[in-house]
C-alpha cells in the first residue's frame, strides 16, 4: 500500500483521508492552510443586490465557498429568506462535489461546466453572459482566469473573497515534512498553491534536499494553477486529473501508481 501526503484544510482531513483510504493508499495527512470566513463590504454588496434581484450569475467554486457564503449570508437574512433570493439567480458550481454541497443547503444549481475549472467556467459561460452581472464567491487565493474571461466574454463580474487562507505550521506538518525527509512518501496530493507553498516552505527550512525527496516522489496538482505554483518551486508534477477535483485526482494517482508496479 502506497502512503499518500495528504494537505487539505483542517474541515476537510477527515473526509479526505477517509477518501484516501477506500482509493487503497495509506494517508499521511496534515494541514497546509487555515479556513477564515470573511466579512467585507463586498458581502454586504453582494447581499443588497441579491435583494434588489441585480444579480444574473452566481458562481461558486468549492465546497469552502458554499459555507462561507451562507454562514455570511446568516448575519443578513434567515436562511429561508436567502434560499428563496437565491432561486431568482443562475447558480452555477464548477462541479458536482460544490453542486452537491450547495443542494444539500437548499440550494438549486441551474449548471456545472463539462470541464470543472476556471476554463470549464469560462468556456461555459462566455457566450451568454455579455451585459449580465455576475458575482463569484470564492477564496481571497482565485484564479484570476476565471474573472479576467469572463470580463473579457462582456461580464460584469463581482469577485467576492469569501473565506480567506492562512499558512500554517503545526506538528502534523511538521511529522509530514520529517517523513518526506526520511524517503518515507510514495506520493503528494496537493489540493491548492497556497497549500503547496507552505508545505514545501516547511520541509525546505528543514533540508537543502527538500525539493530533491519530494520530487523523488509521485506529486499530483488538483489543477493548473497548483501546477504552476509547484513548478515555480522546484517540483515536478506528474498528475494533474481531468477534473479539478480531490475525487478525480486519487483516482489518477492511483491509476499512474498501480502501473508504475506491474
Amino acid at each position: 500500500m502506497k502512503t499518500l501526503a495528504v494537505m487539505r484544510p483542517k474541515n476537510r482531513l477527515q473526509e479526505s483521508e477517509q477518501m484516501a483510504i477506500a482509493a487503497g493508499f495509506n494517508p499521511i495527512c496534515a494541514s497546509p492552510v487555515e479556513i477564515l470566513f470573511n466579512k467585507s463590504t463586498l458581502f454586504d454588496e453582494f447581499i443588497n443586490n441579491l435583494i434588489d434581484n441585480t444579480i444574473d450569475y452566481l458562481i461558486i467554486t468549492s465546497t469552502n465557498g458554499a459555507e462561507a457564503m451562507c454562514s455570511l449570508a446568516a448575519d443578513h437574512l434567515s436562511q429561508e429568506k436567502f434560499i428563496q433570493l437565491l432561486s431568482s439567480v443562475k447558480v452555477i458550481a464548477i462541479g458536482p462535489v460544490s453542486a452537491k454541497a450547495l443542494s444539500r443547503m437548499g440550494i438549486n444549481v441551474f449548471e456545472t461546466p463539462s470541464e470543472y475549472s476556471s476554463r470549464g467556467l469560462v468556456e461555459l459561460l462566455a457566450g451568454e453572459v455579455k451585459g449580465k452581472k455576475i458575482y463569484i464567491l470564492r477564496s481571497d487565493h482565485g484564479d484570476g482566469l476565471l474573472s479576467q474571461g469572463l470580463t473579457e466574454a462582456g461580464a460584469k463580474v463581482v469577485d467576492v473573497p469569501v473565506y480567506r487562507l492562512v499558512k500554517l505550521k503545526d506538528e502534523e506538518m511538521i511529522r509530514l515534512a520529517e517523513m518526506t525527509l526520511a524517503g518515507k512518501i510514495d506520493a503528494f496530493a496537493f489540493t491548492s498553491a497556497l497549500s503547496a507553498s507552505s508545505f514545501i516552505e516547511t520541509v525546505c527550512e528543514l533540508s537543502k534536499e527538500a525539493i530533491d525527496h519530494i520530487n523523488s516522489a509521485t506529486v499530483a496538482a488538483i489543477g493548473y494553477p497548483t501546477k504552476e505554483r509547484l513548478e515555480s518551486l522546484g517540483i515536478r508534477v506528474d498528475i494533474v486529473p481531468p477534473d479539478a477535483t480531490y475525487p478525480a485526482m486519487l483516482e489518477s494517482l492511483a491509476s499512474l501508481l498501480n502501473k508504475s508496479t506491474i
